[in-house]
C-alpha cells in the first residue's frame, strides 16, 4: 500500500509543479514587454530593481508559511473558484487596458502593469489550485498587495532617496514576511520556552481536497487567452524616445541665454538631491525680454519667462518623477502634450495649465537632452497669462502630496477632472521661438 501512495503523492507533486510552471510562463509571456521595460529602466538608472523585492519577498513568505503549515478543512467549491478567478482576472484586464492609459505620465512611478501581473497570478492560482488553497498563503498575497511599485517608490523617497534608501527598502520587503512568520517561533526555541510549539495535532492528518488534475488543466485555455489579451495591451512611450543629443559642454547649473533676453533672479533647490539623486541640481532662472513685440503682448510690455533646468546623472530618474511632480497640480487641469520640433534635432513638448487653486493660467515647453559626461538635463520654459513685470509664476516644489491627490482625482473623477480639453495655446509661438533660440544659444554661446 505504501508504494501506490508514494507514487500517487509523487504524481500530485509533479502536477502541482507543472501548474505553477504554466502560471510562470503565462505571466512572463503576457507581460513580456513590461519585463523588458523594467530591465531597460534598471539600466537607465531609474532604481526599478526595488520592484523585484516584492515578488522575492512574497515567495520567501510563502515558503516560510508552508513550513509552518497546519491541517486545513477539506472544503472545496469549484463554482466559487470560477467566480472568484473570473472576477480577479477581469480586474487585471481592466487595469491593463483601461486604468494604465490614464496614468501615462506616472507609468514608471506606479507601474500598474506590475499590479495587473499580480492579479493575473492570483486569478490563475484560484483557477488551478482553488480559492481556499490559494488564500491559505494570504501573507504572501498581502505582501504583494501592500508593496506596490508606487508605495515602494514613495517609501524610498521618504527615506531620503538614493541607493542606500533603495537597498533598505529591498531588505525590509524581502525579510519582513519570513521574519514575521518564523521569527517568533525561532525566538521561543532559543529561549527554550517553545518545546511544544510547532507540533502537529495528535491523530491522522487530514488531506485538503484540491482542484483535480482534470479540472485544473481545463482552465488552461482560458488563462492562455487572458495572457494573450494582456500581451496586446499597449504601454506608454519611454523617455528614451524623446531624448535628444545636446551641446558638448555644460555652462553651469542653468542655461546660457539667447540674444534679446536678460538674466533676473536665480533660485537653487536643494531638495532635488533627495528626489532625483545626490548629484542632481535644479535651478530656476527668471529672464526678461529686452525688446517688446506686439505679437507677444498687445500692450507692448516686455515678457517675462522662467527657465527651469534639472540636471541628473541618469535619465531613468526623470521617468520616475516626471515634470508634473515638480509643481503643485492637485487642483489643476493640464492639456495633452503637443510635440514641437525646435532645432539641432531637439524635440520639445508643449502644454498649458489652468490652476484653479492659485488662479493661474500658464504654459510650459520642455525638452530633455544628454550633454557631455552623460549628464542629462530636462529644460522647462514657463510663461504666464499675466504679462505684468511682477506676475506670479507657479512655484517649483516636490509635489509628492499633490501628485497623490491628482492621481486619486484621475481615478475617481476621470480624465476630465485633470485635463484641459480646450487649450487656447496663447504662448505657443512665443515659447517655440524662445526655446529654439535657447537651444541654439547652448551651441553658439549666445
Amino acid at each position: 500500500m505504501a508504494a501506490p501512495a508514494l507514487s500517487r503523492a509523487t504524481g500530485e507533486g509533479i502536477d502541482h509543479v507543472a501548474r505553477w510552471a504554466l502560471l510562470v510562463v503565462l505571466v512572463g509571456a503576457g507581460f513580456w514587454r513590461s519585463w523588458v521595460r523594467i530591465a531597460g529602466e534598471v539600466t537607465a538608472g531609474s532604481g526599478s530593481e526595488v520592484l523585484l523585492a516584492a515578488p522575492v519577498g512574497a515567495v520567501l513568505t510563502a515558503v516560510a508559511f508552508h513550513l509552518r503549515r497546519r491541517p486545513e478543512l477539506p472544503i472545496h467549491d469549484r463554482q466559487s473558484d470560477k467566480i472568484a478567478g473570473t472576477i480577479i482576472l477581469t480586474i487585471g484586464l481592466m487595469i491593463q487596458w483601461l486604468v494604465l492609459p490614464r496614468y501615462t505620465g506616472s507609468y514608471v512611478l506606479l507601474h500598474l502593469d506590475f499590479v495587473a501581473a499580480w492579479l493575473f497570478l492570483l486569478g490563475g492560482s484560484v483557477f488551478l489550485f482553488g480559492t481556499r488553497r490559494t488564500f491559505r498563503y494570504w501573507p504572501a498575497w498581502l505582501l504583494l498587495t501592500v508593496a506596490t511599485p508606487g508605495a515602494l517608490r514613495l517609501l524610498v523617497f521618504a527615506l531620503g532617496g538614493g541607493r542606500g534608501a533603495e537597498v533598505a527598502v529591498m531588505v525590509l520587503v524581502v525579510s519582513v514576511g519570513p521574519l514575521a512568520i518564523l521569527g517568533p517561533q525561532a525566538i521561543r526555541r532559543l529561549r527554550g520556552t517553545g518545546a511544544g510549539d510547532g507540533r502537529r495535532p495528535e491523530g491522522p492528518p487530514r488531506r485538503a481536497l484540491v482542484v483535480s488534475r482534470r479540472e485544473a488543466w481545463r482552465s488552461a485555455p482560458l488563462l492562455i487567452i487572458v495572457a494573450l489579451l494582456l500581451a496586446l495591451a499597449p504601454l506608454p512611450a519611454g523617455i528614451g524616445e524623446r531624448l535628444s543629443r545636446g551641446p558638448a559642454a555644460l555652462s553651469g547649473a542653468g542655461q546660457a541665454l539667447p540674444q534679446g533676453w536678460q538674466q533676473g533672479d536665480t533660485t537653487d533647490y536643494p531638495w532635488a538631491e533627495r528626489m532625483f539623486g545626490r548629484s542632481a541640481t535644479l535651478q530656476r532662472q527668471t529672464i526678461r525680454s529686452t525688446r517688446v513685440r506686439a505679437d507677444w503682448d498687445e500692450l507692448l510690455r516686455p515678457r517675462v519667462a522662467v527657465v527651469q533646468t534639472l540636471t541628473v546623472s541618469e535619465s531613468g530618474v526623470l521617468e520616475v518623477f516626471p515634470l508634473d511632480m515638480t509643481f503643485d497640480l492637485s487642483q489643476a487641469r493640464v492639456s495633452p502634450p503637443r510635440t514641437v520640433p525646435l532645432t539641432r534635432g531637439v524635440t520639445a513638448r508643449y502644454r498649458t495649465v489652468i490652476d484653479d487653486a492659485n488662479l493661474l493660467t500658464w504654459s510650459l515647453m520642455s525638452f530633455v537632452w544628454i550633454r557631455e559626461g552623460d549628464a542629462v538635463q530636462r529644460v522647462t520654459i514657463i510663461t504666464v497669462d499675466n504679462h505684468e513685470f511682477d506676475a506670479e509664476f507657479p512655484q517649483t516644489v516636490p509635489g509628492t502630496r499633490s501628485t497623490v491627490s491628482r492621481l486619486l482625482n484621475l481615478l475617481l473623477r476621470g480624465a476630465g477632472a485633470v485635463t484641459d480639453t480646450n487649450p487656447q495655446d496663447k504662448d505657443l509661438d512665443m515659447l517655440t521661438e524662445l526655446a529654439t533660440d535657447l537651444v541654439e544659444a547652448q551651441w553658439t554661446g549666445e
